[in-house]
C-alpha cells in the first residue's frame, strides 16, 4: 500500500529548495549589493533550519545503516560530479577535499549523521538531549579551529531543528492549520516584520548570516555574549519557519505540490547547472543590467528549481537508492 503524500510538506520542499538555490544565487552578489544581501539574510535565517526540521519530522528508525550509506552516497556523488564539471569548464587546479568542504555536499552528511544519532539516542531522554545540544551549539562557535572540518560545525549548529522535528513528529500541523485563518494572519505578519527589519535593518543585523550559515565561529565583536546571540538566531529561526508553515497551503498546488517530490534532484543539480550556464552564457552579467537584470538573474534560480525539480534529473539519485535499498 502506497503512503498518501501530505500536500503541505510537498508544497514546503518545493518552496525551500527554490529558495535555497535563490540564496545561493544572490550569493554571489552579497558583497556589493544591498538588496541581495537582504533577500540572502531572510531566506537564511528560515530555510536550511526548516528543511532539517521537516526531515525530522519524517525520521524513522529503521533502515539506518541503509539510509547513512544513502546520504553519504549522495554526498560524495555530488562532490565528485562537481569536480568533473569544474575540469571540464577548463578549471585547470580543481580542489577535492574528501572530508570537508564550504559547500553543499554537507547536507547530505548532516543527514547521515542524524540518522545514525538518533539511533543511538532512541530510547533516551530526547527533551534533555534537546536542550543539551542547543547548549553544545551555542559554545561550539567558540572553536575557532572547528570550520568545516567533517561538516561538525554544521552537524551540531542545525540538529536541533532535526531532533525538534522528531519530537514532534506526531503533531497534526495539517488539522491545525485547517479552516484556521489566524495562523495565517499571524504568518503573515511575522513574516511581513521580519522581511521589513531584513530590508530597512540590514546593516544592523547583517552579522547574523554568519550564524545562519552555521560554518563560522564566533566573530571577536560579540565573544562576550556570542551564546546570547546564538539563541538569538535559533529564535528567529523557530518563529520565522513556523510562520512559513503557518501561511503554507495544505492543499496541493497544480504541478507546485508534485514538484516538491523531487527536491533532492534541485539540491543536487543547481550548482553544477549554474557553473555550466554562467560558464557558456554569462548569466551572472544580468546582475548589472539595472533592477531588472538583478531580476532576471534571480528569477532565473527559481526557472532552475523548476526545471530540475522534473523527473527526468532524478539520476543519479534514483540509481543510488536503487542499489541501496533492495
Amino acid at each position: 500500500m502506497v503512503k498518501q503524500r501530505i500536500a503541505l510538506w510537498d508544497n514546503l520542499k518545493f518552496f525551500l529548495v527554490t529558495c535555497v538555490v535563490i540564496g545561493h544565487f544572490a550569493d554571489q552578489f552579497t558583497d556589493v549589493s544591498y538588496v541581495y544581501d537582504s533577500i540572502f539574510l531572510f531566506i537564511y535565517s528560515f530555510h536550511i533550519p526548516l528543511f532539517i526540521f521537516i526531515s525530522g519530522i519524517f525520521h524513522k528508525s529503521v533502515n539506518t545503516t541503509e539510509k547513512a550509506i544513502f546520504f553519504i552516497s549522495i554526498g560524495f556523488a555530488y562532490k565528485m560530479c562537481s569536480a568533473i564539471v569544474e575540469r571540464l569548464l577548463g578549471t585547470v587546479n580543481v580542489e577535492f577535499f574528501l572530508l570537508r568542504d564550504g559547500g553543499i555536499s554537507w547536507f547530505m552528511f548532516a543527514l547521515a549523521a542524524y540518522t545514525v544519532i538518533l539511533k543511538i539516542i532512541e530510547k533516551q531522554n530526547k527533551t534533555y538531549i534537546l536542550i543539551f545540544s542547543i547548549l553544545l551549539a551555542c559554545f561550539v562557535g567558540f572553536d575557532q579551529t572547528i570550520g568545516d572540518f567533517l561538516y561538525l560545525s554544521r552537524i551540531i549548529i542545525f540538529f536541533p531543528f532535526y531532533l525538534s522535528g522528531v519530537l514532534l513528529k506526531d503533531t497534526d500541523f495539517v488539522s491545525l492549520k485547517k479552516n484556521n485563518t489566524a495562523y495565517i494572519i499571524i504568518g503573515a505578519i511575522i513574516l511581513f516584520v521580519w522581511l521589513s527589519l531584513c530590508f530597512f535593518k540590514v546593516d544592523l543585523l547583517y552579522g547574523l548570516r554568519y550564524l545562519f550559515t552555521g560554518r563560522n565561529p564566533y566573530f571577536p565583536q560579540i565573544m562576550s555574549f556570542a551564546p546570547l546571540v546564538r539563541i538569538s538566531s535559533y529564535i528567529i529561526s523557530f518563529v520565522v519557519g513556523a510562520a512559513i508553515i503557518m501561511i503554507m497551503p495544505n492543499k496541493k498546488i497544480y504541478l507546485f505540490s508534485n514538484m516538491g517530490k523531487n527536491s533532492i534532484n534541485v539540491y543536487f543539480w543547481h550548482m553544477n547547472v549554474y557553473y555550466i550556464l554562467n560558464k557558456v552564457f554569462h548569466v551572472s552579467n544580468l546582475f548589472y543590467y539595472g533592477t531588472l537584470g538583478k531580476l532576471s538573474f534571480l528569477l532565473l534560480a527559481v526557472i532552475i528549481s523548476i526545471v530540475l525539480s522534473q523527473s527526468v534529473f532524478s539520476f543519479p539519485i534514483k540509481q543510488i537508492r536503487k542499489q541501496i535499498f533492495k
